[in-house]
């Protein structure tokens, strides 16, 4: 009986190799699930995180595998970051506002745990997965745009998607999908010139869903992804013909201008975000009157940088900016922090946090990750246009949330990737979308009851 019970705690506490493997495999296949759900649930997404941690700590040999993450360099700047904000948190005031940044922020321990168990022949099977999940965003939008759904769909009292039949963004707001569609334009527009999509009927496919996502972006009000997606063009062309200029001069410009002129004659929306834009900086110029979207970006980099000013090596603290912001403009411009919660530039904003120290930490992760080498050009070159759109929509203040994040570490993760685990891997088939659809849809569900 004693021999029984010691066999039994042995086999608890001690986990065969065999079974490690497996348990690597699935993490891996979940860690798909995770990418497809980052443009539609955050709930689902979480959940799916949950599970990948719970296998994580059952699969044991915690040392060994952590060890495999911490040889990628760019773990540590994920690390180094995170400790600074950490740090940040011992002399800020607004405990509160500090701790929802830092439940954010915390995503920047993500490839620590993902790089202890991710492939190198999973990285293009999570990024098709996040495209997937854009894809099907796409999809819903249109459905909303068309009023063939409601534009609001409950379970319940739990919450599918809720927008507006003008601005169909269902699952993210409209500036976040748009930097999605922006992005999965640009990857796929770069798969078809690199010739990376040799399958006839793929590339059909791809050239539909980037005419469709274009023209879906057309018809929500997003600025900052239509900004993402014009640069984005400009790199991906230079990407791929940095070695014949005039032929990337003149491939990118005539995309530029054929989607330039498409947006502005015929999206409403795109039209009437120019049109604001003009609007809020004549009254910035004439009124002196900040008030409005530009111009509440304006107004809060300016205070930002005055912050800055007085705290410029280790900054107010993690959580003090806004609360800084609220002091400094209380006399001329009292409304800001009243319809603000962060400073709308997230390179002023960590400045204001951390200082100097911490935010050369944050450029330097960015270089480090701009001139991550691996043994293939199309992952080099992909890492480049995730982390270029990344450093574009930080100017307006997209970052530190939930979906960008989310996005850029896991993107990120996948494509430095270099590791080849033990593990059986087949190429995909009927068997592994039924599965994959099987738990998405489970998860969805899981995340729409929470």
């Amino acid at each position: 009986m004693e021999e029984n019970k010691l066999g039994i705690t042995h086999k608890i506490i001690n986990i065969s190799k065999d079974a490690q493997d497996k348990i690597t495999l699935w993490m891996n296949h979940l860690l798909v699930v995770y990418a497809f759900l980052i443009p539609i649930s955050g709930k689902a997404k979480t959940s799916v995180f949950f599970c990948i941690l719970l296998l994580f700590l059952y699969r044991r040999n915690y040392i060994e595998y952590l060890k495999i993450s911490f040889k990628n360099d760019v773990v540590k700047y994920f690390l180094l970051l995170y400790l600074v904000f950490v740090i940040g948190m011992f002399y800020t005031d607004d405990i509160s506002s500090g701790n929802a940044f830092m439940d954010k922020a915390k995503q920047l321990l993500f490839p620590l745990l993902f790089l202890s168990f991710l492939d190198i022949r999973f990285s293009f099977r999570i990024l098709n997965a996040f495209i997937i999940g854009v894809f099907v965003s796409e999809v819903v939008s249109y459905l909303i745009h068309f009023e063939i759904i409601p534009p609001q769909l409950y379970v319940g009292t739990g919450k599918i998607y809720k927008t507006v039949v003008e601005d169909p963004s269902p699952f993210l707001n409209h500036i976040k999908h748009n930097i999605a569609l922006a992005i999965v334009i640009s990857i796929l527009i770069y798969k078809l010139l690199v010739k990376d999509i040799e399958n006839i009927y793929l590339k059909i496919l791809s050239l539909i869903f980037i005419t469709t996502a274009f023209i879906n972006m057309s018809l929500i009000g997003g600025r900052t992804g239509y900004v993402v997606l014009f640069i984005l063009i400009f790199l991906v062309t230079f990407l791929v013909y940095k070695n014949k200029l005039k032929k990337f001069m003149f491939i990118s410009l005539s995309i530029f201008v054929i989607m330039f002129l498409y947006m502005y004659n015929f999206s409403e929306q795109f039209s009437n975000r120019i049109n604001h834009a003009k609007e809020d900086i004549e009254k910035m110029i004439e009124q002196k009157n900040y008030n409005s979207s530009l111009g509440l970006r304006i107004i809060s980099s300016y205070y930002s940088l005055e912050i800055v000013k007085d705290n410029f090596f280790l900054g107010v603290g993690t959580g003090d900016v806004m609360k800084e912001i609220g002091e400094l403009s209380e006399k001329e411009h009292p409304y800001i922090v009243k319809v603000i919660k962060e400073p709308h530039n997230v390179y002023l904003q960590v400045f204001a946090q951390v200082g100097f120290i911490g935010f050369s930490l944050m450029i330097l992760m960015f270089y480090k990750i701009l001139r991550y080498k691996t043994n293939d050009k199309n992952r080099d070159d992909i890492i480049k246009i995730i982390t270029i759109a990344s450093l574009i929509f930080m100017l307006p203040g997209n970052f530190f949330d939930f979906f960008e994040l989310s996005m850029f570490v896991t993107m990120i993760s996948a494509m430095v990737c270099s590791n080849n685990f033990n593990i059986n891997i087949k190429e995909i088939n009927y068997k592994d979308i039924t599965f994959y659809t099987l738990t998405c849809f489970i998860f969805l569900v899981i995340g729409v009851t929470k």
